[in-house]
């Protein structure tokens, strides 16, 4: 026997970039996704309160709700691309912070320009 086998797993923060093949994929993806996960929280309510505040004229409407629901779904799958893409650049080698703060920003600042482009053309119809 190597080990107690009901001990929790231990997930290895500490990941080197010297050799990227020192850590496996899982270990890279893991620690990844789990930090995107923490972000999804500021991604979500930023997101929902630009919604809001766009939407806020015509939330009465059932259609304004669906256009809502739709684009908060669509969202939170496009989302998935910041993991993926900072998981892919780190087993590459490059272990670098800032790799998931652009991904992030980026991305949000993506998704906040398509919502209120998305809510004013359905709010403001013929305008845009």
């Amino acid at each position: 026997m190597t080990g107690n086998p009901y001990t929790s797993p231990s997930v290895d923060t500490q990941l080197g970039t010297s050799d990227p093949r020192s850590t496996n994929l899982s270990t890279i993806a893991k620690s990844t996704f789990l930090a995107w996960e923490r972000l999804r929280i500021v991604f979500l309510v930023l997101l929902g309160l630009l919604t809001l505040l766009i939407s806020w004229p015509g939330i009465t409407e059932i259609r304004t709700l669906f256009r809502i629901a739709e684009g908060a779904i669509v969202a939170n799958i496009c989302y998935f691309a910041g993991p993926i893409g900072e998981t892919y650049v780190r087993w590459l080698g490059y272990d670098r912070i800032w790799v998931r703060w652009f991904l992030f920003v980026g991305g949000t600042t993506l998704t906040a320009l398509l919502a209120f482009f998305t809510m004013a053309s359905m709010l403001l119809p013929n305008q845009l």
